[in-house]
């Protein structure tokens, strides 16, 4: 059982190795337009989505399709940063408009767990399969292709409700 077991895992870590040969220039150029040049972060975009390639080998049927796979998750991968530094950016916003110094660490927490509340808040109150793409997608950080598979929906479908719930969330966070 042991042998099967490494010769199995050296088997995986061969084809792996081929996928980021083959691929990982490519996934790089991509991230480095969607971040627009930013090297530092194209390069953990492709960090990242090669970890999740690894983490998710098992469950890829047709490692020829590992392709998309890869480009859907540095895109979802990109984005989730984007989200995360727009919360930042907000939360930063709201201290330096209210001109108040937050002098604790619980109100550092307060206020941190207040906009959380309100981003899940705009989430719930979104349209049903919105909401449900958004969560899939963001949240549970899975692929469109999964995505579309899993409700019956084009891949095209899911990024159209991904980047509605995205501009309803930053409309509504400005306001």
């Amino acid at each position: 059982m042991g042998l099967f077991s490494n010769h199995k895992t050296a088997i995986r870590k061969r084809e792996f190795e081929q996928l980021y040969d083959t691929y990982s220039r490519r996934i790089y150029s991509f991230a480095m337009r969607l971040s627009g040049g930013d090297t530092w972060l194209a390069e953990e975009v492709i960090q990242t989505t090669f970890m999740r390639l690894w983490e998710h080998w098992d469950s890829l049927d047709d490692k020829q399709a590992a392709l998309g796979y890869l480009f859907s998750t540095a895109k979802n991968i990109f984005l989730n940063y984007c989200e995360h530094e727009m919360v930042k950016y907000v939360y930063q916003e709201y201290v330096l408009q209210h001109g108040s110094e937050l002098s604790s660490e619980q109100e550092n927490r307060q206020d941190a767990h207040s906009l959380e509340t309100y981003l899940k808040q705009l989430v719930e109150n979104m349209p049903p399969m919105r909401k449900k793409v958004f969560i899939m997608s963001r949240y549970e950080h899975k692929p469109n292709k999964e995505i579309a598979a899993a409700l019956g929906i084009s891949e095209k479908t899911v990024e159209v409700h991904i980047t509605l719930a995205l501009r309803e969330l930053r409309e509504r966070l400005n306001d």
